[in-house]
């Protein structure tokens, strides 16, 4: 129902707002929109639409003479109308308020009626807030909207940042598509013991959604061919026969198949892809010595290092010291690696969960940079948190697979990290 508009309202100079009143109030639409699986009803005017929608010029253009008032609703199942009003919006005014829960459906809506210039914004958007808390979720929007531009964003950084995303709750709600994909993927930056710990969480959650009980074998029909994208000859042989071997979530054949790749690694598996992932390719160094038993204060700054390297290589991440005290601490990482401009080539916001079990921790970069020889680097690093380890006896080059890194003092260094001591232990890459 219209409300009532103030008795002067046509008196503003701006006609951006004027229309936006118009839409509010829903003062003289002359067509209805029927929205979502209840037929919520969204009035508007058909001259906004057409001036900003091929989409709607098409449908409304040959009925804004004498027969308009015999256009009938329009009928959108497919759209929710709290999307819709949002949509409806940015088609008023030019202006639109995205969020994490919206931006697929209003995604969805800005192609389907060809309005370039939101899925601009909502792509943005997805660049600008996409991180592994909410990773999982919009990967399995896009795949529902069937959104491909958008599902590979997504893809991209949950593959990338995977070993966090893995961890969470999130990846049991993916569909099996979705958690199939994944898993397939080579550049899957997960260890294998996690991937395989993923797939069987995701398992164990959907035979309680099916309400069955949570044992080996339907946990094996649960995960159906996505069990066969799991590399079990990566795993640790360890980690295989104390996880594994003992119970029914593979066949006894296919546990033979297996330890039988442990015994002779060149043996082609019958059963399970046995290529290295992205994780398994990449190659890191610790480029000190010795580990200082002091404790090392990160708070006064950044950490930097420069370097340079003897042949080409893809830099991938970095590693850090963790916190000198046992017990468990979060470290809030923001690095980024500049080039001999100092213009940055690659960084990475993250959190680091310490536990004082280990010494290092990496750190991947949310884009791989390309770095060439004889060019200079420089790593820096700001740490928000406890105090930390820290390294000694630090060594002026390290050759690594056969890439020579060169370190040299970077004057941007605040914390007292040098070639010699600090933060910083190593870096992370392939080639």
């Amino acid at each position: 129902m219209a409300s009532q508009l103030e008795p002067d309202w046509q008196n503003c100079d701006d006609i951006l707002k004027c229309n936006q009143m118009m839409l509010d109030h829903q003062y003289a639409c002359d067509i209805t929109f029927l929205l979502g699986k209840d037929g919520a009803r969204q009035g508007a005017h058909r001259y906004v639409l057409i001036s900003r929608s091929p989409v709607f010029d098409a449908m409304f253009r040959t009925s804004l003479g004498d027969d308009a008032h015999e256009m009938s609703d329009v009928i959108l199942p497919d759209i929710e109308l709290s999307t819709f009003r949002v949509f409806l919006r940015y088609l008023y005014s030019g202006h639109v308020d995205i969020t994490s829960d919206a931006v697929i459906n209003l995604l969805y809506c800005a192609k389907k009626y060809a309005v370039a210039g939101l899925v601009k914004k909502c792509l943005a958007y997805v660049e600008d807030v996409l991180d592994p808390q909410n990773a999982c979720a919009l990967l399995e929007q896009s795949h529902f909207f069937d959104e491909h531009e958008f599902h590979d964003k997504v893809k991209a950084v949950l593959l990338r940042k995977a070993e966090e995303v893995f961890k969470m709750d999130d990846v049991t709600e993916l569909c099996e598509t979705c958690l199939s994909e994944i898993v397939a993927d080579d550049n899957l930056m997960a260890s294998e013991d996690l991937v395989l710990a993923a797939c069987t969480r995701w398992a164990e959650a959907e035979c309680r959604r099916r309400g069955l009980g949570v044992t080996d074998a339907n946990c094996r029909i649960m995960l159906g061919n996505t069990l066969y994208k799991i590399r079990f000859p990566l795993l640790a042989p360890t980690v295989f026969v104390n996880q594994v071997a003992g119970g029914s979530l593979l066949s006894d054949e296919e546990k033979v198949d297996v330890m039988g790749q442990f015994i002779v690694t060149s043996r082609k598996s019958s059963f399970f892809q046995t290529g290295l992932r992205t994780k398994q390719r990449h190659q890191k160094f610790n480029r000190f010595k010795e580990r200082n038993q002091t404790a090392f204060n990160n708070r006064s700054g950044t950490s930097a290092i420069s370097f340079q390297v003897n042949r080409d290589i893809l830099l991938e991440g970095f590693t850090i010291y963790g916190a000198c005290k046992g017990t468990k601490q979060e470290i809030q990482v923001n690095g980024r690696v500049l080039d001999s401009k100092d213009e940055s080539i690659s960084s990475v916001e993250s959190t680091v969960e310490t536990t004082g079990k280990q010494d290092l921790y990496d750190v991947m970069f949310d884009q791989i940079s390309r770095l060439h020889q004889g060019t200079t680097y420089t790593l820096l690093v700001e740490l928000q948190g406890p105090h930390t380890f820290a390294g000694q006896c630090g060594r002026l080059s390290v050759l690594c697979d056969d890439v020579l890194f060169a370190f040299s003092h970077s004057d941007k260094s605040q914390t007292g990290t040098t070639v010699t001591h600090g933060q910083l232990p190593g870096l992370i890459f392939s080639k």
